[in-house]
């Protein structure tokens, strides 16, 4: 019994490793379709966006390898960050770090294809990073940049007088016209202030849809998810800040479900559901 069980061992063992031999080794040069695949992205979420230079190139030759890249970014303007992995990279993540070294956006929604969105305070030098979190390949990112609507980043109150309470909506209105140009909101803003809410919205095929989410001053990160008719996660976001975007086309029409939650910290927010046409 004891020779046989051995023996069933090392036949597993084998296995095992002629699995890991069979597992094909990442191609010396990336696909040209993703250069395609980042542009369309950036078109879709914010079509008068400029691409910053280069689009940066990185690959992963194990799970968990990343790539990071210094970038100057400037006060008053907003970045939009499209990152996509080719076939073998499973879950493509994105982080971006502020001249003291912390993280201020990330973008980790469990699939090859990746959207970050930050509107600096202050100048100075950003790092990105892209990291492969789950297989191996090769990875873009391209980054954008549009001018700052008015309202997207509200001066800091001056005097000793109490700070007037901040409208939500209009900075979700505001956060839309940047990363949603032409976009119209549907309905009224959805409001909460629970650690999570959740909401259902009518979505209709042949319209694109983008959830915007802003919190309050208590508010230290903001998180959207979006699920289908059929309760299969589509997207999601987990914002380090306070403000947060998720975006959807649908393929077909009926009522989706959204959920705003809260990361860290506590207060009121606001989610407004803005769409246009393709």
């Amino acid at each position: 019994m004891r020779t046989k069980l051995i023996g069933m061992c090392i036949v597993a063992l084998l296995a095992l490793i002629n699995c890991r031999r069979d597992k094909p080794p990442v191609s010396p040069a990336p696909p040209a379709w993703l250069v395609t695949v980042v542009q369309d992205q950036a078109a879709q979420h914010a079509p008068d966006a400029q691409l910053v230079g280069n689009i940066y190139q990185g690959v992963a030759h194990d799970e968990g390898d990343e790539q990071e890249w210094p970038l100057t970014l400037e006060a008053g303007k907003c970045y939009l960050f499209s990152g996509a992995g080719d076939q073998g990279v499973e879950e493509l993540e994105l982080f971006l770090y502020d001249p003291e070294g912390d993280r201020v956006a990330k973008a980790t929604d469990g699939a090859p294809r990746a959207m970050m969105a930050h509107c600096p305070t202050v100048s100075g030098m950003f790092k990105l990073e892209a990291k492969a979190e789950d297989g191996r390949g090769h990875f873009h990112v391209g980054v954008y940049v549009k001018a700052a609507p008015d309202g997207t980043v509200p001066p800091p109150p001056t005097g000793s007088a109490a700070a007037p309470a901040q409208d939500l909506g209009a900075l979700c209105d505001a956060e839309a016209k940047s990363a949603a140009p032409g976009a119209e909101r549907v309905g009224e803003h959805f409001s909460g202030d629970a650690d999570e809410t959740d909401w259902y919205s009518a979505l209709e095929v042949g319209k694109c849809y983008w959830f915007i989410g802003v919190g309050g001053e208590g508010v230290n990160e903001l998180w959207l998810y979006l699920w289908d008719p059929a309760d299969k996660r589509i997207t999601a976001n987990k914002a380090a800040a306070n403000k947060v975007t998720v975006g959807h086309c649908p393929e077909k029409s009926g009522m989706f479900h959204f959920q705003a939650k809260i990361g860290s910290g506590s207060g009121e927010y606001k989610v407004g559901v803005y769409a246009k046409k393709k």
